[in-house]
């Protein structure tokens, strides 16, 4: 390569270096080096002790590819290998950038708390019409005080589109208005998603004999709930909501997986409390009648929350919302989990066997034996217990050193299928920390118990339901647990 002559103007040197392939490459590994550390500092994720020696090595690294391109004594062999190494340091580089770029990608979609009402228009699966358009004459079902407001929108909506005024037949619950639509009364039926698995008891195959022609898509900001700490260092609780539906997490559905997790980061201890699904509470979003919990999540998650808050006295920092893809995906993510299972069963989703022992699970599996109840004699009980155990190992996944490899396809998971109220600074200082100190947690486990009754009313589907009465002694017995470890005490499982 051609050395700058000492009777070679400044400007001249740099008009031909700028024609050289090495001038641009070392521009590029600069420029690449600069974005990596802005994109560390903005994620702020890497503790001092490791951020200053990466600014140093990258210091270094610049001066000695520039070296080998415009050092005096460098001949030209020198001068290709260092351009080859250049292009290698300026692909770690891009894929460092890469996967930071997807972490600031993934906690900002994470900490979207957004909701949506998915509204459908149902028909039987043997009607032939495949649009509003086929159905405008028809008559469509509706319920008489069961979400009003967003069936009058959508209502609406049809009218808008249509240009006409729709024709329809008011029921009561909507086992009613499901009756209508197998009965022939009506052409179709409006209905909330969100309310869609109300439905299983007395229309088992109701997803599998109808189909939708129509969805109107209603955005809802989620109330703001939180009680935010320095979550590095004061002790919180976070909610977790899993509701039993696939596809977007925004979408509003029941909330069949309830659990508390209280996590002191100064203990190092995360205590997972387990509520049943079926527990009779009063409901925040329904007046205070009380209805079974997992119905709260059709009203939204601040419902939820802020109804276990009033049931439990406790004070609820944030909530964390995950579904059955949210599960498959991060479970495939970090490389499967290992479990113990108690009893062998067929699974009551697919027919498939899970045997007793410990099982290697990858996400379809361990959604399976998360959901499975009828194996157990302890049913929902012993189903809340295989949920904890599902989370327990992934957070010991998720903090061990293996979690790197599976870095990229982990952010692509959690960020489309995990939905929190922690803001994106508080998820990336815990990650901090966790890299700063290292070293796992201690987790526990407990579950609350109740009786189970059939025959209640539920405000929320206008008919009567199985519900479970807590048993107050396993709550109060549980929340004193959840304090010690708020306090810092040491617990055992």
């Amino acid at each position: 390569m051609k050395k700058q002559n000492k009777k070679e103007s400044p400007l001249n040197w740099w008009k031909h270096q700028i024609k050289q392939v090495a001038f641009w490459l070392i521009a590029i590994l600069i420029l690449l080096s600069i974005y990596l550390l802005y994109q560390i500092w903005m994620v702020n994720v890497l503790p001092i002790k490791y951020f200053v020696p990466v600014v140093l090595l990258l210091i270094l690294v610049n001066f000695a590819m520039w070296w080998l391109q415009y050092g005096k004594k460098v001949n030209k062999l020198n001068q290709r290998l260092g351009q080859g190494l250049i292009v290698v340091f300026a692909i770690v580089l891009a894929l460092g950038n890469r996967y930071l770029y997807q972490a600031r990608d993934a906690l900002s979609k994470m900490s979207n708390t957004d909701e949506y009402e998915m509204i459908s228009v149902i028909v039987k699966k043997e009607n032939t019409a495949k649009e509003l358009e086929d159905i405008k004459d028809g008559s469509f079902a509706v319920a008489n005080t069961i979400d009003k407001e967003n069936t009058d929108l959508t209502i609406n909506d049809i009218n808008q589109e249509l240009e006409t005024q729709i024709q329809t037949k008011s029921y009561e619950n909507l086992n009613k208005m499901a009756d209508a639509l197998y009965g022939d009364e009506v052409d179709a039926m409006i209905l909330n998603e969100a309310y869609r698995s109300l439905l299983d008891e007395e229309h088992a195959s109701f997803n599998e004999d109808t189909k939708v022609i129509y969805t109107f898509k209603i955005k809802k900001k989620a109330t703001n709930i939180g009680s935010k700490v320095d979550v590095t260092k004061d002790p919180f609780n976070v909610y977790i909501s899993g509701i039993d539906t696939y596809g977007p997490i925004a979408t509003k559905s029941r909330s069949d997986v309830n659990m508390i997790a209280t996590i002191n980061p100064e203990t190092r201890q995360v205590l997972l409390t387990s509520i049943p699904r079926d527990y009779y509470i009063s409901q925040t979003c329904q007046k205070n009648e009380k209805d079974k919990l997992t119905h709260t999540g059709i009203f939204g998650v601040d419902c939820t929350v802020t109804s276990m808050e009033q049931f439990t006295g406790l004070t609820i920092n944030y909530y964390a919302r995950v579904n059955f893809s949210s599960l498959e995906s991060i479970v495939d993510a970090i490389g499967g989990i290992d479990v113990y299972n108690e009893v062998g069963f067929y699974s009551g989703v697919d027919g498939s066997f899970i045997p007793a022992g410990d099982v290697h699970m990858d996400g379809s599996t361990a959604l399976k034996f998360a959901r499975e109840r009828h194996a157990y004699a302890a049913g929902d009980r012993q189903r809340g217990r295989n949920q904890m155990i599902v989370l327990s190992a992934i957070i010991d996944k998720a903090t061990s050193p293996a979690i790197v490899t599976g870095y990229s396809s982990i952010m692509s998971a959690v960020g489309d299928t995990f939905q929190t109220n922690m803001d994106a600074d508080e998820m990336m200082s815990l990650v901090k920390k966790q890299l700063d100190e290292g070293g796992g947690w201690n987790i526990v486990q407990q579950s609350v118990d109740g009786a189970g009754e059939n025959g209640v009313w539920s405000p929320a589907n206008q008919t009567y339901s199985y519900m479970m009465y807590p048993n107050m002694e396993s709550v109060e017995a549980a929340i004193v647990k959840i304090k010690d470890v708020m306090h810092g005490e040491q617990i055992a499982q």
